[in-house]
């Protein structure tokens, strides 16, 4: 082919080069945790200037300095990566694994190279371990690759296969046609290839790691905005998506959608006379009682203040007076302790089942407060249902 291998690999170690300041500029921003992951890939990306510029050195170094030592940081960039890839994924690094495959590489390219020199022999090692650590980084975004969507990681996992795809196909050119001479310098297809690949493609690899890093960003952000701090609940941003997605799946399938709104009747009294802590300490013991009595598909939130909803799909009205009152007796008998102290939290909760005319969450929500209101005019500690009309 035309295209100087030379030229590539000054392209390769500028943007190696850019990339790494991007990804210092792109961490910045982002939580010290997540920086550690970025520093990681920034580590092995670094590795690759370094490693293009002795493989450049082809014939002016010596060849087990250029071919051993420059293919050896070179994948031991890709195994740094590796290791950032599953540490963002909440998987084991491994660093021992990849650094002792690449170790193995770069033994076998010194014997392929000083002692028995052997073009595809070192082309077969080279490529093996290229296609070992690339595999490991798509592997371990299978899940999105599998999820489908259009996603950063999927796209990175997706980068990372078609990598392993064209170290693939020089090994098995290399296979199917041996040379014991030759050098990157004079390059078949597949070898061009895979160094643009290395080259270029690493470019994209890494803003699509940076990708991955914006989109766990805003999911984090969304998640403060959708779950209470305090208790882990749904906030009201996030019932009232659910809310909407319950009610239009209940009148898809012709099923019931009930809803409790519960309110404590000493809050403000505990709050006044043990503290805000003693209160806060309440809030979390009623979201932790209500998990226990409530299914995997319900959904709880807490509105404000001590006022919580529970969502309860496939639940008609009498269904939900039953949960109701399980909830109220889960209170009642499983007072909170606070500072040695029994801390108890009677509850008024309203119940109402969604009607055909009910055109949004809050028209249940409504006549669901109607209900609990009559409750704590009744002395609270008690559950009380919608009205017909």
């Amino acid at each position: 082919m035309g295209l100087d291998v030379r030229s590539v690999m000054l392209v390769g170690v500028l943007l190696s080069a850019l990339t790494v300041l991007l990804l210092t500029q792109a961490g910045r921003g982002f939580p010290d945790e997540r920086r550690r992951h970025l520093r990681l890939w920034s580590v092995g990306l670094l590795l690759h200037p370094a490693a293009w510029a002795l493989l450049a050195g082809r014939g002016e170094l010596p060849d087990v300095v250029s071919i051993a030592l420059g293919n050896g940081l070179l994948l031991l960039g890709f195994a740094e990566m590796c290791r950032a890839v599953r540490g963002f994924q909440g998987l084991p690094e491994r660093r021992l694994l990849w650094w002792g495959a690449v170790w193995m590489a770069v033994s076998l390219l010194v014997l392929f190279s000083a002692y028995w020199p052997n073009y595809s022999a070192r082309v077969l090692v080279n490529s093996a371990c290229a296609m070992t650590l690339l595999g490991a980084i798509a592997w371990a975004l299978r899940p999105a690759i599998v999820q489908g969507g259009f996603t950063a990681a999927r796209l990175t996992g997706a980068f990372a296969a078609l990598g392993v795809l064209v170290a693939a196909w020089r090994f098995g050119e290399h296979v199917l046609a041996p040379r014991a001479t030759g050098s990157l310098l004079d390059a078949s297809t597949s070898d061009l290839v895979v160094f643009v690949y290395a080259c270029v493609g690493v470019m994209f690899l890494s803003l699509g790691f940076i990708l991955m890093h914006t989109e766990r960003a805003y999911d984090d952000l969304r998640k403060l905005a959708t779950v209470d701090a305090l208790t882990g609940v749904l906030a009201r941003n996030g019932l009232t998506e659910q809310g909407a997605r319950l009610i239009a799946e209940s009148r898809r399938h012709g099923r019931p959608l009930s809803l409790l709104l519960m309110d404590m009747d000493q809050f403000k009294m505990v709050n006044d006379s043990l503290g805000h802590q003693a209160g806060d300490h309440l809030l979390r013991h009623l979201a932790e009682r209500a998990r226990l009595v409530l299914r995997g598909e319900d959904v709880l939130a807490r509105l404000g203040g001590d006022e919580f909803v529970a969502l309860l799909p496939s639940t008609d009205l009498q269904g939900a007076r039953v949960v109701a009152e399980r909830l109220r007796d889960g209170i009642n008998h499983a007072h909170m302790r606070f500072q040695g102290q029994e801390v108890p939290a009677p509850l008024s909760i309203g119940v109402a089942q969604l009607r055909d005319d009910d055109e949004a969450l809050d028209v249940l929500l409504k006549r669901a407060d109607q209900a609990m209101y009559r409750a704590k005019r009744a002395g609270g500690d008690r559950v009380e249902m919608a009205l017909a009309n």
